[in-house]
């Protein structure tokens, strides 16, 4: 029934098939595979594009705050000149007069003093100011003239300023972080 020739016709097509089986399991593992790598390499795309906008927008944000950050220091530098130079002037102005050399009350000089004292130890320690007031041990150390007591006047406006200029700064920079947000929604 079955001749050698048949028999080796017959291993070779079983070979043949199997080989045809094999290569057509190996194509449909590669083509799985590439499926897979393509897949991640869209995935880690999108993931580079999405971290270098993050990290453009905030090199924009760095940006606009050392902007705003600058322009509230130019301010406060030019307010500080201003203040200085009008401080100068009043000096000019008062230092001929008799009345300024004349001392202030006792307890209205203790209580100016104490009052800066107070707001400088709250200034260099926050964490330890309680709002009790102020502390005297017995006499003041120095005593206020009147001249003196009106040159901290412009000081005292000037850094009031300054203090306006930085809270305008602080709400500009919240109101562009909303507009933003606003805009990007």
């Amino acid at each position: 029934m079955f001749t050698t020739l048949n028999r080796i016709t017959l291993v070779g097509g079983v070979c043949l098939l199997g080989l045809l089986v094999w290569f057509h399991h190996r194509y449909t593992e590669d083509e799985t595979a590439i499926g897979q790598l393509t897949r991640k390499v869209s995935t880690l795309t999108t993931e580079r594009d999405d971290a270098r906008k993050a990290q453009a927008l905030q090199a924009f944000h760095f940006n606009r705050m050392n902007r705003i950050t600058g322009e509230a220091q130019r301010a406060n530098q030019q307010t500080a000149d201003q203040a200085e130079q009008l401080r100068h002037e009043v000096h000019n102005s008062i230092s001929s007069q008799s009345c300024s050399a004349v001392l202030l009350p006792a307890v209205d000089s203790d209580r100016l003093l104490g009052y800066v004292s107070q707001l400088r130890q709250t200034a260099l320690h926050p964490d330890a100011a309680t709002g009790a007031g102020t502390h005297h041990s017995g006499a003041a150390t120095r005593r206020l003239t009147w001249g003196q007591t009106i040159e901290w006047i412009p000081l005292l406006l000037g850094n009031i300023q300054s203090c306006n200029q930085d809270k305008a700064a602080a709400r500009r920079i919240d109101e562009e972080r909303a507009s933003e947000n606003t805009s990007t929604q």
